[in-house]
């Protein structure tokens, strides 16, 4: 073989491997991404001082979390301080917080009734893609589940032919029950609370006051979805307080839907306005489930409950299958004087959701 030739064969070899070599090192330099951060936001229960939960109900534990490595998991362990065995763990592998950078980690953990009281520690430990680790602790008491209370047959549901689907729908008032609440030390109050569970930032809350009696029977009430309300998954608490100022929650998980209807083209009167013996109404309905009835109701604003029109409609949805319906009637209000009204028309489906829209009525 040629000299020349072989030399450069060899230079090319020899440069070949010096690249290598180079590319190699410069793997072994490049940095691994930071470690995880983490910066835990709210540890407790929603309506106890920070840090502080009651065995039987639920730990309310939010942080942030950056991860330049993405997050492979997230284990939580909390124990007994001062020497005590118990010890409640959970963990994440899967779902909307793995594999990402950045996570607003938000989740009830169950704290059995069964818990000890007393003080606990906290860990919260987040592991990246690399196998790098972080733990964010915080100091936590768990009190003792008050033994004075019950709350027997709690449901939630879209209305009262639902009671118990844990179903609500935007716009409408699903229904809450229970069979009995018993209170040794007589109940002072019924808080009731939902919040969006993940990245929906949305809460309904409420606080029933009572005079202390040891026993209601069947709570019954309705709890208003505002038409801002986002759809979907949700946490209930539903929690009892007695005089001594203990407490006992029960909790589920519930899901607020959009309902489907959908009401255009309303027309009342010309303009707003009629004679009262006479009312043109018009206006067309869309639903996603088979419609059952439509409600027409004439009052004044400040007398909701006092109905110059109140009647119901449902011969024309009797074969259970009519999802586009046009409604044109001429209510009679006949004995309503001359002022301004409201008219308020409810459209109610299959499935128990309901639409309720209301427009201005002028009584000439």
């Amino acid at each position: 073989m040629n000299r020349k030739v072989m030399l450069r064969i060899l230079f090319l070899v020899s440069m070949s491997a010096g690249m290598l070599a180079l590319s190699s090192c410069k793997e072994e330099d490049e940095p691994k991404p930071a470690k995880p951060v983490i910066t835990i936001t709210e540890v407790g229960s929603h309506d106890a001082p920070e840090g502080t939960v009651t065995a039987g109900d639920d730990l309310h534990l939010e942080a942030t979390i950056v991860a330049e490595g993405l997050i492979a998991r997230i284990d939580v362990e909390i124990h007994q301080e001062e020497g005590g065995s118990f010890e409640i763990e959970e963990s994440y592998t899967d779902g909307k917080y793995i594999g990402v950078k950045n996570a607003e980690f938000h989740e009830h953990i169950d704290i059995p009734a069964e818990t000890p009281a007393g003080e606990y520690h906290l860990h919260l430990t987040v592991t990246d893609k690399e196998g790098q680790t972080t733990t964010a602790e915080a100091e936590l008491i768990i009190e003792e589940a008050p033994v004075n209370i019950e709350i027997n047959g709690l449901t939630f549901g879209s209305g009262h032919d639902f009671p118990d689907n844990k179903t609500g729908y935007i716009g409408t008032a699903p229904v809450i029950e229970a069979v009995s609440i018993t209170a040794e030390n007589g109940v002072d109050k019924i808080y009731l609370m939902m919040h969006g569970e993940g990245t929906i930032a949305f809460e309904i809350d409420t606080t029933y006051a009572y005079n202390g009696e040891t026993v209601v029977e069947n709570f019954h009430k309705h709890v208003l979805i505002p038409d801002n309300a986002p759809a979907g998954d949700y946490h209930l608490h539903f929690k009892v307080y007695d005089r001594n100022g203990k407490a006992l929650e029960e909790a589920m998980e519930v899901e607020i839907k959009e309902t489907g209807i959908t009401v255009s083209d309303l027309k009342v009167g010309q303009d707003n306005e009629s004679e009262a013996s006479d009312i043109h109404t018009e206006f067309k309905v869309t639903a996603t489930d088979p419609l059952t009835s439509i409600r027409v109701r004439i009052y004044k604003a400040d007398a909701p409950s006092t109905y110059y029109y109140d009647q119901t409609f449902s011969e024309d949805f009797a074969s259970g299958d009519v999802k586009e319906y046009t409604f044109h009637k001429h209510p009679d209000a006949t004995g309503a004087n001359a002022g301004e009204y409201v008219i308020q028309i409810r459209i109610n489906d299959k499935k128990g959701a309901y639409k309720a829209v209301t427009d201005k009525l002028i009584i000439k």
